[in-house]
């Protein structure tokens, strides 16, 4: 069961979820009536979940945006978020008061703050996977917290049921407009240590097998006819020999699908670029975040240097690779210039498309419980990486919005941007 608004990505920002608010202006309500009519995104952990039930012989129903009559079934499984949290609550009682079969949720959110979910009849604490497979193969369905340690072994998991869901309505587009699309995992978990960053709340680092990932490729190409596909993964190209295997084998087996993925710019080099690009990558998304290297080192986050990042880019570009560029406005101690020195370096890169979302504490990081103090917001949808929800030491929150749409609207209301993305039309290779 999912609440989803048009713009929503419950899979993303670490399963705590994000959307797509920016602004008031004519400019800023283009922008967002563009991204909320392209993009649609699955949320992946309720496709592994209907596998492993499947797998023991249960029945599955996938339910959007709507009451469902429940009668028959034994358990109602929600993937609660941030930015749908007040909707989900809402949705949890009033499912409880049908009293139709036990109510469960799942989820990051649900885990660092289970007691939001009071209503529910049980919650599991921590990837959702070794709790479901209990069940599923026992047929008991707790009630409570139930602790679900993270599956080491992620080649044991079954391949995810996309069955559930009406895959021709999934788009990567603007990035890549080969439909249907769908999401892939080749590892969980992230290394690095960004304590503000959201993939940090539970499970450790992982990694598939290339032959398994690729063994998933073939058999959602043969089974579900996908056209294109995008890593999940944090940061998709740790380990440069497993990234060219796994690539090598996507060309041996000739599957002829575009994809992309998010990583880190000093985690890529031409030649690895050059022979992902061979294998159907086409856009790569990646956090440059600020230009104040030293305020994002206070945060324990690594940014790679100028030059190294300006390459990559160029050469992304080159080669025919979309660019997706993550920028941060409103880190604390961030000041008027260092934003605005953010924004015109955002300009110098012209990067295929640019994301500029706002400081946001999620709960469970280090960085949430070090500003709590700070934190005015109390309602959980705002927690969406669009709003502003606690109080900084040099910008007002009227301050943070305004540079945020200008961000926004002066990156892609540019000539020279609009040129770019002409180009990046034309010379598409689809």
């Amino acid at each position: 069961m999912e609440i989803k608004n048009p713009g929503d990505s419950k899979d993303f920002n670490g399963g705590f979820g994000t959307t797509f608010e920016i602004g008031r202006s004519y400019k800023s309500k283009i922008l967002a009536f563009v991204r909320r009519n392209l993009e649609k995104n699955p949320t992946l952990s309720y496709a592994y979940i209907s596998a492993i039930f499947k797998k023991y012989g249960h029945k599955v129903d996938y339910y959007e945006n709507k009451l469902p009559n429940l009668k028959g079934y034994d358990l109602c499984l929600m993937h609660v978020s941030l930015i749908r949290h007040n909707e989900e609550t809402k949705l949890i009682s009033a499912l409880k008061e049908k009293k139709q079969c036990r109510i469960g949720v799942y989820g990051p959110l649900a885990t660092v703050q289970p007691e939001l979910f009071y209503r529910s009849d049980l919650v599991i604490i921590g990837e959702p996977e070794e709790a479901i497979i209990n069940m599923a193969k026992s047929g008991i369905i707790k009630r409570g917290r139930i602790n679900s340690q993270p599956i080491n072994d992620l080649d044991q998991l079954p391949f995810p049921d996309w069955s559930i869901f009406l895959l021709k309505d999934f788009s990567l587009s603007p990035l890549i407009s080969a439909k249907p699309a769908i999401f892939v995992h080749a590892s969980r978990g992230c290394p690095y240590g960004c304590n503000y960053c959201p993939y940090k709340v539970f499970g450790t680092y992982r990694q598939r097998k290339p032959e398994n990932v690729v063994k998933e490729l073939k058999h959602l190409k043969e089974k579900y006819h996908i056209k294109s596909f995008y890593f999940r993964d944090p940061t998709f190209s740790i380990g440069e020999k497993r990234i060219e295997e796994l690539a090598n084998l996507i060309i041996k087996e000739k599957l002829n699908l575009k994809w992309g993925c998010e990583t880190r710019v000093d985690l890529l080099t031409a030649p690895l670029l050059k022979l992902l690009y061979s294998s159907g990558l086409r856009c790569v998304k990646l956090g440059v975040e600020s230009t104040d290297h030293q305020l994002l080192n206070s945060y324990g986050r690594k940014p790679p240097q100028i030059k190294k990042q300006e390459e990559i880019v160029k050469f992304c570009k080159k080669t025919g690779i979309k660019v997706v560029a993550f920028y941060i406005i409103g880190i604390p101690n961030d000041t008027r210039e260092s934003i605005l020195s953010t924004i015109k370096y955002s300009h110098k890169l012209n990067t295929s498309f640019a994301n500029f979302t706002i400081c946001t504490p999620i709960p469970g990081t280090y960085f949430y419980n070090n500003i709590k103090g700070k934190i005015f917001e109390k309602n959980l949808n705002k927690f969406d990486n669009f709003h502003v929800v606690f109080n900084h030491k040099h910008l007002s929150k009227e301050e943070i919005y305004s540079l945020q749409e200008k961000a926004i609207t002066s990156y892609y209301f540019r000539v020279r941007y609009i040129g770019r993305y002409l180009l990046d039309k034309l010379a598409e290779r689809e």
